[in-house]
């Protein structure tokens, strides 16, 4: 699986090789996953699902599973049954506290974070954690650094989810099936992109 941020962007070079970069749109998460081959019925699952996917207007939640909790608690053992908050957003909206972790709870650069914001529809937010901290002793961190940056609807109160954080993502046009042969089926393929509605 690759799961990766990506940033529409063009770039201009002027004459003295100075580059200019211009946003294009919203950086959203991207990536491809492979399936691993399997016997014919598992398969048949598995592309049941993906034509599920791929009707036109499904959506799905889409997590990066190398990351499924912090690095300091990759189970979320640690944070149990605790529930962490947005405590504030920085006005640049490239930064947030959160509140409600145990005392000393770190989170570490490359670390995800999601939360639900919004109505009609529900969003998803989906970010990495550049830039970490450690809980104080009343379970609140300092500013956390993320990318990409906090869209307006991110407020204090939401509440975080820092075990599987998901994306709402759409099926990218032309999934592979794959074949098989044999006892097995494999080559099975989609790639995805986050959607904000």
């Amino acid at each position: 699986m690759t799961f990766r941020l990506s940033h529409p962007q063009e770039h201009t070079r002027l004459g003295d090789g100075t580059v200019i970069s211009a946003s294009l749109g919203a950086s959203l998460w991207t990536g491809t996953i492979r399936l691993a081959p399997a016997n014919h019925p598992r398969h048949a699952e598995m592309e049941a699902l993906i034509g599920l996917m791929d009707q036109p207007g499904a959506t799905f939640l889409c997590h990066d599973p190398r990351y499924v909790g912090p690095a300091g608690d990759p189970t979320g053992a640690i944070l149990g049954s605790r529930t962490v908050m947005i405590h504030s957003v920085a006005s640049t909206m490239r930064e947030l506290r959160l509140a409600g972790l145990p005392s000393g709870y770190v989170l570490s650069a490359g670390d995800m974070l999601g939360f639900q914001y919004g109505a009609n529809p529900v969003r998803y937010a989906l970010h990495r954690i550049v830039v970490g901290g450690t809980a104080s002793s009343g379970g609140l961190t300092p500013l956390l650094e993320v990318v990409p940056n906090l869209r307006p609807g991110a407020v204090a109160g939401l509440t975080v989810s820092l075990i599987r954080p998901a994306c709402k993502a759409r099926l990218l046009p032309e999934p592979t099936y794959g074949s098989g042969r044999q006892a097995l089926s494999r080559g099975a393929s989609f790639d995805f992109i986050q959607t904000l509605r």
